[in-house]
């Protein structure tokens, strides 16, 4: 694990998102190495997750975000972190969390706090 991604998942339980889920696409992908799953309540605190990533972006680091203008999913990239934060109805109705049957989920237990 990277401290940036217990950082992630720190920044993400602090904004008190639930069911915060880590996926491994270390050997599945040339391009990122997690993805993070976590959903929001209200499209206000999926708002607030832009606020907070930016936060624990490395200094000089730039935000990468899709979907700002309906704040129903919003999609960071982090470089080899994806992070979806989804208003809990989109990611029940979505269910992407079945695209990554096949890869290990992380938990976050060991995550949490720890920096």
């Amino acid at each position: 694990m990277t401290p940036f991604l217990n950082t992630v998942v720190n920044a993400l339980d602090d904004l008190r998102l639930k069911d915060i889920r880590v996926y491994d696409f270390h050997n599945a992908s040339p391009y990122y190495d997690y993805q993070i799953v976590a959903s929001a309540s209200n499209e206000r605190q999926v708002h607030a997750s832009i606020n907070k990533i930016s936060q624990v972006l490395p200094l000089g680091a730039s935000l990468k975000v899709e979907g700002k203008s309906d704040n129903r999913w919003l999609l960071f990239d982090l470089g080899d972190i994806l992070v979806h934060v989804m208003h809990q109805e989109t990611r029940e109705y979505y269910q992407i969390e079945k695209l990554f049957v096949e890869r290990d989920q992380i938990s976050i237990s060991g995550l949490m706090n720890e920096l």
